[in-house]
């Protein structure tokens, strides 16, 4: 079967939709072919179709489906019957991901590096020459991945997400501390699909199972004594490692969604990254309209912190024992101490662990 000029009134509609937005943004995405060629269901689609579907030259079509077949998408091309996409799961990258979003703003201008030493690095030279916010830097691996506090950040090709995203709010320098939470508490709501048992956030923002970490999110951010110019929030997931993935030094404090998902088959990191960029972008934006409170009860459905004894533990060496008490508006954790006190933290002032 070929898909040719002639149309039902399903491939009407489809048209017109596809149409009506490019329209509108003036731009026909790699999105848009791939729609199509999946609404043919396996059959081949005409040139001259795709042409009229999307309004653009079949010139036009012959370099996105090139452009595809470059990101790995197999899609056979005929002179007499046009374009074929061979459906197998979709390659991880900028169109898969794209497919997946309901977002007004983010991840709406995605950069996607086979490999790149480190996202926050590449979005933070990309927003400091102006890039527009909700731009998103995905990689398929990184040389120099980095976590809080200047650690290294292991990410192994091909088995992670390893993304950063860009926000420039209107916000004071002291009001970043809470996005922190936000991404934290997106990255929880977005992987509640896969029903990790034991998935939580241990204060501020390292996503663990069962005492292993699993995600890790690095915020930085450019301000002027009273603004924020931008934000970047860095986020490091482990997906599909299995434990000889990880380096002897990490088997005990590390693993992945696929080890604590308790099944065999991969997992689709297209999917995982986009729902990710939507529920940051939902969260994100309740919080510029609703404050702080919204995002810290968000945060405190996944809390494996509040109520436990912990230690803090100082740059300058000092250790404190106490019980986890609360999170002010501001994103600090407030802690009573053994002796009775209260103290409250910020992020990077100390680390947080259990005894």
């Amino acid at each position: 079967m070929r898909y040719s000029s002639t149309k039902t009134a399903q491939d009407t509609r489809l048209s017109k939709s596809l149409r009506r937005e490019n329209s509108l943004t003036n731009k026909v995405s790699s999105t848009d072919i791939i729609s199509v060629l999946t609404h043919a269901g396996g059959n081949f689609v005409s040139g001259e179709y795709l042409s009229q579907c999307l309004g653009i030259s079949r010139t036009a079509v012959w370099k996105r489906i090139t452009a595809l077949k470059k990101e790995g998408y197999n899609i056979e091309a005929s002179t007499k019957k046009g374009y074929r996409l061979n459906i197998t799961e979709a390659p991880y990258g900028k169109t898969s991901i794209e497919q997946g979003l309901n977002t007004h703003t983010f991840g709406r201008d995605i950069k996607f590096y086979q490999e790149i030493d480190s996202t926050n690095n590449c979005l933070k030279r990309l927003a400091s020459e102006g890039a527009q916010e909700g731009t998103v830097v995905v990689a398929n691996c990184q040389t120099a991945g980095r976590g809080r506090l200047g650690r290294n950040w292991q990410s192994a090709p091909e088995k992670g997400i390893w993304m950063s995203v860009l926000l420039r709010p209107q916000l004071h320098p002291s009001e970043v501390q809470v996005l922190t939470l936000a991404a934290s508490a997106a990255v929880c709501k977005a992987l509640e699909p896969l029903n990790i048992k034991g998935l939580g956030i241990k204060w501020p923002n390292d996503i663990l199972v069962g005492g292993k970490k699993v995600c890790g999110i690095l915020t930085e951010m450019s301000a002027e004594a009273e603004r924020v110019s931008w934000v970047v929030v860095g986020i490091g997931i482990n997906v599909n490692h299995l434990p000889r993935d990880f380096p002897a030094e990490l088997s005990d404090t590390a693993t992945s969604l696929r080890i604590e998902s308790k099944n065999d088959s991969l997992i689709n990191r297209s999917i995982v990254a986009s729902n990710i960029i939507n529920s940051l972008e939902e969260i994100y934006l309740k919080y510029l309209d609703q404050g702080a409170e919204v995002v810290i009860r968000e945060w405190k459905k996944y809390n494996l912190t509040l109520g436990n004894k912990i230690r803090l533990s100082s740059y300058d060496g000092e250790s404190i024992p106490g019980t986890a008490y609360d999170i002010l508006p501001d994103g600090r954790l407030s802690v009573r101490k053994d002796d009775g006190t209260i103290i409250n933290v910020l992020s990077g002032e100390v680390s947080l662990r259990q005894i």
